[in-house]
């Protein structure tokens, strides 16, 4: 029996990129979804294209307005009577230099990065617990892995959340739920496009490391490759990845690449 068949798994970020690609993967598994993001448009145009429409149900939020994440939680848990994997997706990129970079421009990309993730994981783990089953993922970055000139904020909120979860998953060690982190490299998705500038404007061009990534539908494949297994943190994507076991063995080597 499919891992999948007859959970029911709730998708933030679900409206594009990752998050949009993974819905669709997930919709021919025979689960229920529960589909979360600004846009209730682009939710609705992504449930018309999933294969099994009638299992899912769609919830608008804005990560940015976490102190409603309880009210999202309980909507969440009444639509299908239970969750039994959440998949924190979504997000919001930021290229800038430190010096320009806006206070208001960082505390935007943590509280969406992160403080978005976090209260819906601390909503929704007392319910999990009380089942006694529960599964949550949550998608970082190879970015909060080490540092890069005009990713401080990014990549500092991506190293936030892998170290968070790491220590909730010691946390939850003698209980039944799953956590579990997800590193992709370079997703050929907007994120890059969507990313914030140091004023706060959005970049509004890709980049070519973004052009040519993953395409989000292989990602998505890994992905669900990803959830059954027992690991904590997994790396999804291509040679860019060979930058964690450098930096964590010749991070001098790495940089002077990077600066190239």
């Amino acid at each position: 029996m499919s891992y999948f068949k007859g959970k029911t798994i709730w998708v933030t970020g679900a409206s594009s990129g990752i998050g949009e690609a993974t819905a669709k993967a997930l919709s021919s598994k025979g689960c229920q979804l529960i589909l979360s993001a600004r846009r209730a448009s682009e939710l609705e145009r992504v449930k018309s294209e999933c294969s099994n429409p009638d299992s899912i149900q769609i919830l608008p939020l804005d990560l940015l307005n976490n102190k409603e994440a309880q009210q999202w939680v309980d909507t969440a848990w009444k639509a299908f009577d239970g969750v039994d994997i959440l998949i924190n997706n979504g997000g919001i990129g930021q290229f800038g230099s430190v010096i320009e970079t806006s206070d208001e421009v960082e505390r935007k990309v943590f509280e969406t990065n992160y403080f978005g993730h976090v209260a819906i994981t601390k909503a929704i783990l007392p319910k999990m617990l009380k089942a006694n089953k529960g599964q949550i993922l949550t998608i970082s970055s190879i970015a909060g892995k080490f540092g890069q000139a005009n990713l401080a904020a990014y990549s500092a909120s991506k190293a936030a959340v892998n170290l968070y979860y790491e220590s909730l998953k010691e946390e939850l060690h003698n209980t039944p739920i799953k956590i579990q982190v997800v590193s992709p490299g370079f997703i050929k998705t907007n994120v890059t496009i969507n990313s914030l500038k140091p004023d706060g404007s959005k970049m509004e061009k890709n980049s070519p490391a973004q052009e040519n990534g993953m395409p989000t539908d292989v990602f998505a494949k890994k992905l669900l490759k990803v959830l059954p297994k027992d690991s904590f943190h997994s790396y999804i994507g291509n040679k860019e990845l060979l930058a964690v076991p450098l930096h964590t063995f010749v991070p001098g080597l790495l940089y002077k690449m990077l600066r190239k």
